[in-house]
């Protein structure tokens, strides 16, 4: 993934992000407040070999080169039975070497002959006992076991150089540290699992996930309202979903050096919101005095009629089987009055109706009376209609719903139409979260609502 990728699924997974961080923090406060204190006692000793305060530098230098080499044997031997042993019947403690061991650490400082014996336990004050008994225990034993001088004196001796004293604060758990690591792994583990989702989500996101050889032509905003009014109204002024579909309007005049005259509209699956683009597009037209009609060729769930609340007995199949006139098919609608041609009965044979030559004698007839013509067509990838219909019309357009549709099913689409010697001229896509500002989309290419001329009229 590159920096953008990145950047743009941590965006869409903030929500996985800020959960998982929590819930991280959440199990390092509980595992803190459940865990009993743990405290460390230290106490040191410095290894000194006998005879060394009259000896010559020489003897002084073997001496600290001895002691060091015997040192390393101590610290072993301070978690060792012989020591321990003995530190629990001083102390009368309730436990065993070996337990007693694993509690028990030694360590020498490089280049040093002190050696640092810690205790860790759950009492601060028997954590000093054990740890002050250990340390003289450790000398008396390292003096029983040395050989002696020819005066008799212990040819090695460990002198307490700091005692144990009873620790104030427990090293373990360290809350304001572990709550710390808790929050960084939920944040690394979070983040993780938001670049996961977002790698295996293959979902149209935003206008980057469109491939670029397929140009946007329009970009219609996520409204809460639309499932209940669909349609926008004459008086929505500038407002964003009315600005978006006039935006659209004069983007399609740029999809062709000739201009644009029959558009068919569709989708890669169902409910990506073909049909409301299809209306909506034909009412910014109608406002800007081009002469618009709608035909609903999607003759398997037609949606056009019941959407305009017009009546759809009767339409193109009627048409085109010779039922019906088409003069006597038309339908206007609206205040600036563009012209619908239902669906009419559903046929048991759409896709011979639709690559019938009567169809293509519809869309001549249409092309001849009005400025634009604007099909309603099935989803590309659900029947053959649309590319059936695509091979009659100069445009085609494919709409894509943002979060819903994959980017898998664009690029199937693109190639379904491809087969039969077409291609898509554009994309619309709609439901898009995209953020906008002052009414209009923040991006490139807004446009006013000034009239338009699709293709010149005779």
């Amino acid at each position: 993934m590159n920096h953008f990728v990145v950047a743009r699924a941590l965006l869409s997974g903030w929500w996985i992000v800020l959960a998982v961080s929590i819930a991280g923090g959440g199990v390092a406060l509980v595992v803190t407040s459940t865990t009993p204190p743990t405290f460390r006692a230290s106490t040191s000793y410095y290894v000194s070999v006998a005879g060394q305060e009259s000896a010559s530098a020489g003897e002084i230098a073997q001496g600290s080169t001895a002691a060091q080499q015997k040192i390393k044997s101590y610290t072993v031997l301070a978690s060792s039975p012989r020591v321990l042993e003995q530190v629990i019947a001083a102390l009368r403690l309730d436990t065993t070497p070996a337990a007693l061991g694993r509690r028990v650490t030694s360590v020498v400082s490089t280049g040093t002959v002190i050696i640092e014996i810690s205790v860790t336990d759950g009492d601060a004050r028997a954590a000093a006992r054990i740890a002050a008994a250990t340390g003289r225990v450790l000398a008396e034993v390292v003096s029983e076991i040395e050989p002696r001088t020819t005066s008799g004196e212990p040819s090695v001796r460990l002198e307490r150089v700091s005692e144990a004293s009873v620790p104030t604060a427990p090293i373990a758990p360290r809350t304001s540290v572990d709550l710390a690591l808790g929050f960084a792994a939920g944040l690394a583990f979070g983040t993780g699992l938001a670049l996961l989702r977002a790698a295996a989500d293959t979902r149209v996101r935003s206008a980057e996930d469109i491939d670029a050889d397929v140009p946007l032509i329009g970009e219609i905003g996520m409204d809460p309202e639309a499932s209940r009014q669909p349609l926008i109204a004459r008086d929505e002024g500038t407002t964003t979903r009315a600005e978006a579909f006039r935006s659209l309007r004069t983007n399609l005049q740029f999809l062709r050096t000739g201009g644009v005259s029959t558009i068919a509209v569709t989708s890669p699956r169902p409910a990506e919101g073909k049909t409301t683009t299809t209306l909506n597009l034909a009412i910014a037209l109608a406002q800007s005095d081009v002469r618009t009609v709608v035909v609903d060729a999607d003759l398997r769930r037609p949606n056009v009629a019941s959407t305009l609340d017009l009546e759809g007995a009767v339409g193109l199949t009627d048409l085109l089987v010779g039922r019906a006139e088409l003069d006597d098919v038309l339908q206007e609608w609206g205040f600036d009055a563009f012209s619908v041609l239902p669906a009419g009965t559903i046929p048991p044979n759409p896709s011979e109706l639709i690559g019938s030559a009567a169809m293509e004698q519809v869309i001549a007839d249409l092309t001849e009376r009005f400025d634009v013509v604007l099909v309603d067509t099935p989803p590309v990838l659900a029947v053959t209609d649309a590319a059936l219909v695509s091979t009659l019309v100069s445009t085609t357009l494919l709409v894509a719903a943002a979060g819903q549709t994959k980017r898998s099913d664009v690029r199937l689409a693109v190639t379904a139409l491809t087969r039969v010697g077409e291609r898509v001229d554009g994309v619309v896509l709609t439901k898009s979260r995209r953020p906008v500002a002052d009414g209009y989309y923040a991006r490139p290419g807004t446009t006013t609502s000034a009239p338009i001329a699709l293709r010149s009229t005779s």
